[in-house]
């Protein structure tokens, strides 16, 4: 991964972050800083983009389209692929450590069932030869597990569209790194944009997530968010800074 976070607390003074930046050119990669905070930058936009995938799974949305919708909006890897190659338990561990670490401030996502039954069949991943898709015995990618279909799901959203997939699975990533931006965890929406491109190849086509925020229109992407948070909670709702943008009229780039 070409990506380094230079993770800066609170007593980092420009000195060492001066000597962090200079060794990570001398490495050959390509730095971003970032405040201190859970998860950083693109772990933190990472894990809802497979959450998201798993919630799909989880109404009994199709994981082919699952899959493919990620695919056309313009990502590497759809999200059930990816948590093949983190590995399930890896993600069982994080849900773990992030409840115990927020206590009530903690929110469920609605996918442990899903890893927890992948766990209790032994589908772990790519490097145990079966998870979400299966493997020959040099660790190919043969076809998505057939069991899928057979896992504990309810199928909650019956007129599920391939539109409906994509936009879920672009905004519910956008959105977070808009929060991070927010938050003052990330500090510029240049390096935001970086590290979504270099860090989880996120919509490389629009030049990262806010380029494809202000690609898409803010006053449309407000409209969109509403119906999505209406239909499927909270998580989509537009953030105050999107809302600034659309009544004013400006951009993330001028």
């Amino acid at each position: 991964m070409n990506l380094v976070e230079l993770i800066k607390s609170e007593k980092t003074n420009d000195y060492a972050l001066a000597v962090a930046l200079d060794y990570t050119s001398m490495i050959k990669k390509t730095p971003i800083v970032v405040n201190d905070s859970r998860g950083f930058y693109a772990n933190r936009c990472i894990i809802p983009y497979i959450n998201e995938g798993l919630r799909m799974l989880s109404e009994g949305i199709e994981p082919a389209l699952i899959e493919n919708s990620a695919k056309q909006i313009g990502m590497p890897v759809g999200p059930l692929q990816l948590l093949d190659e983190l590995s399930v338990s890896l993600a069982l561990n994080v849900a773990k450590e992030t409840k115990e670490a927020l206590g009530t401030k903690y929110q469920e996502t609605g996918t442990e069932s899903i890893l927890l039954e992948m766990s209790k069949n032994n589908r772990l991943g790519r490097k145990e030869l079966a998870g979400f898709y299966e493997y020959d015995e040099k660790g190919r990618r043969v076809k998505l597990w057939e069991g899928l279909r057979n896992l504990n799901v309810e199928n909650t959203f019956a007129n599920i569209t391939a539109e409906s997939v994509k936009s879920r699975l672009a905004y519910v990533q956008a959105l977070e790194a808009v929060r991070a931006f927010e938050e003052n965890i990330l500090l510029s929406v240049e390096e935001g944009d970086v590290g979504g491109i270099l860090g989880w190849g996120c919509l490389i086509w629009a030049g990262g997530p806010f380029s494809w925020l202000d690609h898409v229109g803010h006053e449309k992407v407000v409209v969109e968010c509403q119906d999505l948070s209406d239909q499927y909670g909270a998580r989509f709702t537009p953030p105050k800074i999107i809302k600034e943008l659309a009544s004013s009229g400006r951009k993330f780039y001028n």
